[in-house]
């Protein structure tokens, strides 16, 4: 088939139950190969955890949706807002944490 169509409700939310937030992973509702194609949305003062992708060298593009974020690097921070991206190389530490409102992110990854 020349397309594959998903809806988040087709996917479970990964984050725990303790976190005010959801997290869809697409990339086997869309069938891809190699594109990673998650959504997710974070209440206000929620934040993911930390993490890198050395061992799968995924680079990532964060694309704020709604809402505003800042991607804590240990060493400095990036601040995103509505309709902004940012990609990060596979070795680099990283964590999102949503600001004072609803956010929803598109993030996008792939091998490098």
């Amino acid at each position: 088939m020349p397309h594959t169509k998903a809806h988040v409700s087709d996917a479970e939310s990964v984050l725990p139950d303790d976190v005010k937030g959801e997290m869809w992973m697409l990339r086997d509702d869309l069938d891809t190969e190699t594109l990673g194609f998650t959504v997710l949305a974070l209440e206000a003062g929620e934040e993911t955890m930390s993490h890198a992708h050395v061992d799968d060298d995924q680079e990532e593009i964060y694309y704020v949706a709604t809402g505003g974020v800042d991607v804590d690097f240990g060493d400095h921070t990036v601040s995103l807002d509505e309709d902004e991206a940012l990609r990060i190389s596979p070795e680099e530490e990283r964590q999102i944490r949503n600001r004072d409102e609803f956010s929803k992110l598109v993030l996008v990854s792939a091998p490098v």
